[in-house]
């Protein structure tokens, strides 16, 4: 026994005089001497590592015997450093580095849109990358939002000033028309879900089937863990990734452990949101009309009394409302006036928190975090919180296999208001009732009364409605390398992504009478649930080696597999009973229940070769195979292939003899071609026939409204792409630039087909669209000392959607009700179709007698043939005209960013901008319909002539769209951050204080409270205003600090 110890005893000293306890550190400084934070330092070949803190310091210690290694210095922005260090018999070393600013980050090794890791000269194609650091002082608690001005060709659009506000992300413009134009998201190597579902206010909209509004599920995802964001644009990149990846992919990577003791780093904010801007509301004391009950609807009540009296209704239509009886008041009485913003909107507070602790050994690293949001909104009794927690290690087995995992959980609760696009929203319920009510008054019982006849009070909406929902997600992978032998590398990933969403909303019965069915003046419940799964596999084998000594190969290939199961339950009733806000308090359950269940898989098989010469010209070629479930039985195997070129010419030996070398550093060439595929409009059982459930006597099921189609598949991008990235002036000045052109076939539209077919529509690949553009993105530090730099850059994006074919004799078709947005072949998706007004030659309105005054009309004429009428009076005559007057895609958007560091300052600012596109703003022309509008107050005042309002508004006549549609440009100051940085401070290494505006400013002319927001979702439905909850101006106070 005392021999077994003896020999314990000597191996363990034996060991640890090889892997000796070490400390390495140092700083980390730019060519003028300057301290550079978040600079990655490893030790090459193992888990050892850490990051440069705010002041250009590291530290790590480590186990490691006696020899020769090399440390790595890389970041994004510097080009990457070896230094080598060799370990004796002291335990600690100083290495400092200087690293050289890299404008393009050539060296910068990156995974996404390639098999295995690369670098940024080897690619033919544009990638962004984003850092942890970029991602901080943003003032955005949503991810989404914190890309704005990040990344090339990205139009990032807040839908919503919603607590939980849903962000739509498009990646070089409308990637579809049916299904989704959203790239797709990974996190570490996982597919992730990021859909907007409706579990809540089930039957309080008026959408339309291509709306999706209510936050994204990226909002799950916690900006602190994330370590780097990397963003491919288009097919060409993004084909090796097939059947879901037409619209670019998105790829983030979470915060791994170091080596080295526990390190904690706390980061805690404190917010206040506040309205941005406020409605112009109407003030003037008086009204139209007859003064009758306060509480009642009378003739000549309302501003356009004239309700109904259209022309095609009127016996002798264009002679005004006399034919039935009506008139247009010009007695006014005195009214109070109020200003209903100060009701509905409030200043808000809130908070966001998180911990992370991170350490380990040569061999073992380990990250965990906490963290807690919440967010309390601008609109009264409305909030988010978030809670969540992660984990993840990385473990070397041997010197030829490594293991990684890592899970995380998020409780995501949020306490809502109906938003957007519905008339239950307390933003569209004060835009339809005149503002000559009290909506503070209230009876004997303190009960709220009622405004309007079928109007809901807007304070009902704040004070009763009970609207919430609660995900409970997880997120886990873990990956196995394998390193065999020299040149062979080998990954194998699994992961899962699930989540359950469920939601309630509760309306009790309203006090007052007199109010619309529609409304649910007995009371309104709902209950929704969703659930999602989705298991990935990926194995992703890659070989390289030297063909020559100046030609490298690199093979690739592997296999991907994709299972995604959903379930889908919902159920609503009204005339409820007292007291109880669950679905059993509804005694009439007016809708059939809903149980929605899909099973999909998705498979892909896939091979890339790259050659590469000299480490400055690299041909890439690619291919992928893939199924999916969701296809017809001929559609199987679609293939996918890619094929890239790069060529770093000023790597070449005549460019360093040119005289322009000396401040023409770099050029690369690039171009790309690839094909992707998206499934997002072919639902798992389009190919069938499927049933719905029948309410007569029996039961039974009947076959939906829609016929199956077995020779459905996935819409088709094809992309080329051309770019060149350059850099100038000792890389002080970087300009990156790609122009691409793409075709998307087979788009997904439905048709009518004739009802003896047993349905009476069918889906089809029926379309093609094509978007061509540009996105550029210049860099430059002009001035840079030892104590002060500034650092800008420009950013800009083009993009060109038409519509070039639909099938099957289609002409316009409309996404919404009013059918005033939708698709015309020779135009961008989504434009506005509408009424316009009738005009004299010299481009006057023409205008026409209404009870003696001269009122503005709509365009008449044959829209068949194109052709305008008139009558013998030189009147409009025929039916309404519509033609194209707007287009909510942006012609044009950017950024232009400063940053200004002096000593232990820094000042950020961020300017964005959309330009060349137009706003649908519903709420304009309802607000003054019902008189609370500035045109209703040019009316009373008479700087309008009696009827104006009427007029436009289709009550004379069809309504007037064209005063809907207005210029959405806008120039905003996204982001002003101005930070100071204590380099030691009380127990801590190192502590930030910030304080962050966002959303600040806006330069616009739009009549809206902003024209960013889209009340139609993340859809393919853009530039719709009702309802939406603006969005807010915040001031945040952060600290960071390190421990």
């Amino acid at each position: 026994m005392r021999k077994r110890l003896f020999i314990t005893a000597a191996l363990l000293f034996f060991t640890l005089t090889l892997f000796a306890q070490i400390r390495i550190q140092g700083r980390v400084s730019d060519v003028e001497g300057k301290g550079v934070p978040g600079i990655s330092v490893s030790v090459r070949n193992t888990t050892i590592g850490t990051t440069t803190d705010p002041t250009g310091n590291y530290a790590l210690d480590a186990n490691l015997k006696k020899g020769s290694y090399n440390l790595e210095f890389s970041g994004i922005g510097y080009k990457t450093r070896i230094a080598p260090l060799t370990i004796g018999d002291a335990t600690s070393y100083i290495v400092n580095d200087s690293l050289m600013q890299d404008a393009l980050g050539l060296d910068e090794v990156v995974v996404t849109g390639t098999l295995g890791r690369s670098s940024k000269r080897q690619l033919g194609n544009a990638i962004s990358t984003v850092s942890a650091e970029q991602l901080q002082n943003t003032g955005a608690q949503n991810l989404s939002a914190m890309l704005s001005g990040r990344v090339m060709g990205a139009q990032i659009t807040q839908n919503s000033g919603d607590p939980a506000g849903g962000v739509s992300v498009k990646l070089r413009g409308v990637g579809s028309i049916f299904g989704s134009s959203e790239p797709l998201y990974m996190v570490d190597g996982i597919i992730i879900d990021n859909s907007s579902v409706n579990v809540i206010n089930q039957n309080a909209d008026a959408q339309g089937a291509q709306i999706r509004t209510g936050a994204n599920r990226l909002v799950d995802i916690n900006p602190n863990d994330i370590e780097r964001i990397e963003v491919i644009n288009g097919a060409a990149a993004a084909a090796i990734y097939g059947s879901r990846a037409s619209n670019g992919v998105v790829q983030i990577f979470t915060k791994r452990g170091r080596s080295g003791k526990p390190r904690v780093s706390l980061t805690t904010s404190i917010q206040h949101n506040s309205l941005r801007k406020r409605w112009e509301m109407n003030d003037y004391p008086f009204r139209f009309g007859i003064p009758g009950d306060p509480r009642l609807f009378a003739v000549g009540d309302r501003l356009t009394t004239i309700a109904n009296l259209r022309p095609d209704q009127a016996t002798t239509p264009g002679t005004g409302p006399t034919a039935l009886g009506g008139r247009l008041d010009q007695v006014k009485y005195p009214v109070t006036r109020y200003d209903y913003q100060d009701d509905i909107f409030e200043s808000s507070l809130g908070t966001d928190n998180h911990l992370s602790v991170t350490g380990g050994s040569e061999n073992a690293s380990y990250y965990f975090s906490g963290s807690y949001l919440k967010n309390d909104g601008i609109i009264k009794n409305t909030n988010f919180q978030r809670y969540g927690l992660r984990a993840r290690t990385d473990l070397t087995l041997n010197r030829w296999a490594k293991l990684s995992g890592g899970i995380s959980y998020t409780n995501a609760k949020s306490k809502d208001m109906p938003n957007g696009n519905n008339f239950f929203s307390p933003v569209s319920t004060m835009t339809i009732i005149d503002n000559v009510w009290n909506i503070n008054e209230r009876d004997a019982n303190g009960n709220l009364l009622h405004v309007e006849r079928v109007r809901v009070n807007p304070l009902s909406v704040i004070e009763t409605y009970d609207i919430r929902q609660e995900t409970n997600r997880a997120l886990s992978d873990i990956k196995l390398t394998l390193t065999p032998i020299q040149g062979l590398s080998v990954d194998v990933t699994n992961g899962f992504d699930t989540y359950a969403q469920e939601g309630q909303t509760y309306q009790a019965r309203l006090p007052y009478e007199n109010v619309s069915a529609d409304f649910f003046p007995d009371g309104y419940v709902s209950y929704g649930k969703y659930n999602y799964f989705q298991w990935t596999t990926d194995a992703v084998a890659s070989y390289k080696f030297d063909l020559t000594k100046n030609l490298q190969s690199t093979t690739s290939g592997g296999f991907t597999a994709q299972y995604i199961k959903t379930t889908f339950n919902s159920q609503e009733g009204r005339d409820l009973i007292p007291l109880v806000k669950t679905i059993s308090a509804a005694q009439n359950l007016f809708t059939t229940p809903v149980d929605r269940r899909t099973e999909q898989s998705i498979y892909g098989y896939f091979l890339q070769q790259t050659f590469g010469y000299n480490n400055k010209l690299f041909l890439t070629l690619a291919g992928r195979f893939d199924g999916s479930s969701a296809f017809g039985k001929d559609n199987q195997d679609i293939f996918y292939p890619k094929a890239s070129i790069s060529y770093t010419i000023s790597d070449e030996n005549f460019w360093g003899d040119m005289s322009s070398s000396t401040w023409f550093n770099t050029l690369k060439l690039r171009a790309s071609y690839g094909k992707a595929g998206n499934l997002t409009g072919v639902g798992p059982y389009d190919r069938f026939i499927t049933y719905q459930p029948i309410n007569y006597t029996g039961g039974g099921f009947a076959p939906r409204n829609r016929v199956g189609n077995k020779d459905i598949k996935p819409e088709i991008k094809t992309e080329y792409e051309f770019g060149a990235d350059m850099s100038f002036l000792k890389n002080r000045l970087g300009l990156q630039f790609s122009y691409y052109d793409q075709e998307i076939k087979d788009l997904i539209l439905p048709f009518n087909i004739a009802p003896s077919n047993g349905a009476a529509s069918l889906i089809d690949n029926l379309g093609t669209m094509t978007n061509k553009g540009f996105e550029a993105m210049l860099t430059a530090t002009p001035i840079r000392t030892s104590n002060f730099s500034w650092d800008l850059s420009l950013l800009v994006n083009h993009n060109k959607n038409e519509v070039t074919e639909v099938y099957r004799g289609a002409t316009f078709i409309g996404f919404n009700a009013g059918n005033t947005t939708g698709i015309l072949v020779g135009y961008p998706v989504g434009i506005y179709y509408v009424n316009y007004f009738a005009r004299n030659p010299d481009g006057s309105l023409l205008l026409r007698t209404v009870d003696g005054f001269q009122l503005p009309q709509v365009e008449r004429g044959d829209e068949s043939k194109g052709t305008i009428g008139r009558d013998a009076n030189g009147q409009p005559v025929g039916t309404p005209l519509r033609k194209v007057l707007g287009d909510p895609n942006p012609d044009y958007t950017g950024s232009f960013t400063n940053e200004f560091n002096f000593k232990n300052f820094s000042l950020r600012m961020q300017w964005d901008g959309a330009y060349g596109y137009e706003v649908y703003n519903w709420d304009w022309i309802t607000r003054n319909n019902v008189g609370n509008g500035p045109t209703a107050e040019k009316e009373l005042k008479g700087e309008l002539t009696r009827g104006w309002v009427a007029a436009i508004g289709g009550f004379i006549g069809p309504r007037i769209q064209e005063d809907h549609v207005e210029s959405g440009d806008y120039t905003k100051l996204r982001e002003l951050a101005l930070s100071y940085t204590f380099r030691k401070f009380k127990f801590a290494e190192n502590v930030k204080v910030s304080l962050i505006g966002r959303n600040l400013w806006s330069i616009d002319d739009y009549r809206g409270f902003d024209p960013e927001v889209n009340s139609s979702g993340q859809s393919v439905v853009r530039g719709n205003d009702f309802g939406s909850f603006p969005i807010p101006r915040t001031v945040q106070l952060s600290v960071i600090a390190n421990f």
